[in-house]
């Protein structure tokens, strides 16, 4: 026994350094914060997008050796990873669906993360799982649920995708005879998490209709009306349809109360994907454009994207929390009697969890709704100021008027086919990226590449907008602007 208690104590001695002191916690500390901070002030004119460098550091990380200097380690993470790609705090990002991550979010995760409470069961932490409770019942009042709702956060839209696809499946009884005749309706702006989720519940048998949209790219009902009826007289089972409130593509929302229409109807489970729009109900100027969305059977919504959080937080809320049984599991261990609340676990694929509430509680609760609202209203506006500017230059087309904070152009020089000005524009947006100071992404329309900046982070405003406007009328005036200077080679390569 002496022997066990000698070995006991080595090892403690040799695992001290995971339980530092105080001093020693608050030199870290600092260490971390200050580095935060001067990231922070960085971003007021740093870049939005350091070209990968093609060896990073990290590849060969040695991780056998003894620990390292923190001054020396932070240096590695601004070395080979925040200078690397994508600055996604950046105010001039305007790439993907950006969020740019609030800095109330990160204390959040400390705290989280400190004290480490278990968020997936109420007997580990009561606290935790009312808290996670808390920020689904918000969510579900903002998108007009009654208290029959529930919901769970979740890591992102596709796990939330996921669950309200297998909540779907269940509640419509759908078993696995029935998957090659059931079949999902979704529009051709529709996200793929959707096709993935459904193939993940184990649908990948089941039939997936395409279907068209307007010229603003919106979901267009009577198309769904005529298949779910030319399915069902092929005796297939029509089952889930999927819209969108705020597609990636351009941000339009689909008619949300016409497809509840026909859902209802034909006994359609109705998912809408709003991730990345759905928080705009926090804008009274934008609220009509959501009409129906309460009576949809499930939505989802990403804090992580129109909420400013940090990635790593979806949501998704369905109408009827009963549905969501389907995750509820018994096990030996888990016998701690009845529980005044239900444990985040038994309506979600995970057990074990992040607690995820803390990183949206503490922004909200400092900060305030009215706060998130302006600094969203402000990023549609941008956006229109953007349609407005660019609608007045030549040789420029713009997409559909923008409906949240997204929009779309696209350069088409006088005398050029349309496959001669899809490579000018992927050339001019090399052009951006390789210069680094505001970074955003393009899309595929009909065919044709268009540029698609989407102004969604918070700490975006007009300067940013007219600095985009100055630089891409830099890059136009540099670049040639006719096929045969471009064969020539007149003028500055974009």
């Amino acid at each position: 026994m002496s022997r066990l208690r000698d070995r006991a104590e080595l090892l403690r001695r040799q695992s001290a350094a995971l339980e530092p002191d105080r001093e020693t916690r608050r030199a870290v500390t600092d260490a971390v914060m200050a580095h935060g901070d001067r990231f922070l002030e960085a971003l007021r004119e740093g870049p939005s997008y350091y070209p990968p460098t093609g060896s990073p550091g990290i590849t060969g990380l040695d991780l056998a050796g003894d620990g390292r200097p923190i001054g020396e380690l932070l240096d590695l993470v601004r070395r080979e990873v925040e200078e690397q790609g994508l600055n996604p705090a950046s105010p001039r990002d305007f790439g993907w669906v950006p969020g740019g991550g609030v800095h109330a979010a990160a204390l959040g995760d400390y705290l989280a993360a400190v004290g480490n409470e278990f968020a997936g069961y109420y007997p580990a932490s009561p606290g935790a799982t009312l808290l996670e409770n808390r920020m689904v019942e918000w969510i579900a009042e903002l998108v007009g649920y009654s208290g029959d709702a529930g919901g769970t956060l979740t890591s992102g839209g596709s796990v939330a995708a996921l669950t309200a696809v297998i909540a779907a499946r269940d509640a419509r009884g759908l078993r696995a005879r029935d998957f090659p005749r059931a079949v999902v309706y979704v529009s051709s702006q529709e996200h793929y998490s959707v096709r993935k989720a459904v193939h993940l519940a184990g649908l990948r048998e089941a039939q997936i209709r395409t279907l068209p949209v307007d010229r603003s790219y919106r979901f267009a009902p009577e198309a769904l009306r005529r298949q779910v009826a030319a399915d069902r007289d092929e005796g297939l089972i029509p089952w889930l349809v999927v819209t969108s409130a705020g597609t990636t593509n351009t941000g339009a929302v689909d008619p949300l109360a016409a497809v509840c229409d026909i859902a209802e109807a034909e006994n359609l489970w109705h998912h809408v994907d709003a991730a990345y729009g759905g928080f705009y109900l926090l804008v009274p100027a934008r609220r009509a454009l959501f009409e129906g969305i309460e009576r949809a059977d499930s939505i989802v919504l990403d804090p992580h994207k129109s909420l400013f959080i940090p990635y790593g937080l979806g949501a998704v809320v369905v109408r009827d929390a009963a549905h969501l049984e389907t995750f509820r599991f018994d096990a030996a261990y888990l016998v701690d009697g009845s529980q005044p609340a239900p444990s985040p676990s038994e309506r979600s694929v995970e057990l074990t969890r992040h607690f995820r509430a803390m990183r949206m509680f503490l922004p909200l609760a400092l900060h305030g709704r009215a706060a998130f609202a302006a600094a969203l209203e402000e990023k549609w506006v941008l956006a229109r100021v953007l349609q407005e500017e660019l609608e007045s230059w030549p040789e420029i087309e713009v997409g559909p008027p923008p409906e949240l904070s997204t929009m779309c152009f696209r350069w088409g020089p006088r005398g050029m086919s349309p496959e001669q000005a899809d490579e000018a524009n992927r050339m001019l947006l090399e052009r951006f990226h390789a210069d680094g100071r505001i970074f955003f992404t393009a899309t595929i329309l009909d065919g044709r590449f268009w540029m698609r900046p989407s102004l969604g982070i918070f700490r975006t405003h007009l300067r940013h907008v007219d600095e985009f406007l100055t630089l891409l009328r830099q890059f136009l005036d540099e670049a040639p602007m006719r096929p045969e200077e471009r064969r020539s080679g007149a003028g500055a390569s974009p």
